[in-house]
């Protein structure tokens, strides 16, 4: 007894698959976006200034307690900020928090708008 062969299925084409995953890369990377080195560089002038006395915010890990300013993180607890300031991570983030704030006046110089000596 012989059974007629089942035809065979062919793949479906998936449909809009790959832009959808653009839009959730960027959406996730805009959400989770860090601080710009002169904002940090900005707000540890002020921390110099007046102190650093945080408030409690219940939106925020360790009720917002536990902040690290040169990496503008917040942690749960003094234990993880602690283990946070002994990794390279935060090394290195506070040596480039250290160099000399690049500032708009430079910044025009280099792209050839900045005054002539001529």
């Amino acid at each position: 007894l012989s059974l007629p062969e089942a035809p065979t299925m062919g793949r479906y084409r998936p449909k809009r698959t790959q832009k959808g995953k653009l839009d959730h890369r960027k959406a996730v990377k805009v959400k989770r976006r860090k601080k710009d080195l002169d904002q940090i560089q900005d707000e540890i002038k002020i921390v110099v200034k007046k102190g650093l006395k945080l408030p409690f915010d219940p939106d925020l890990p360790g009720l917002g307690q536990f902040y690290c300013p040169h990496c503008a993180r917040y942690f749960i607890n003094l234990n993880t900020l602690r283990n946070h300031e002994r990794t390279k991570d935060h090394k290195k983030q506070m040596k480039r928090v250290e160099e000399k704030q690049y500032t708009q006046k430079e910044a025009e110089e280099a792209a050839g708008l900045g005054t002539s000596n001529s």
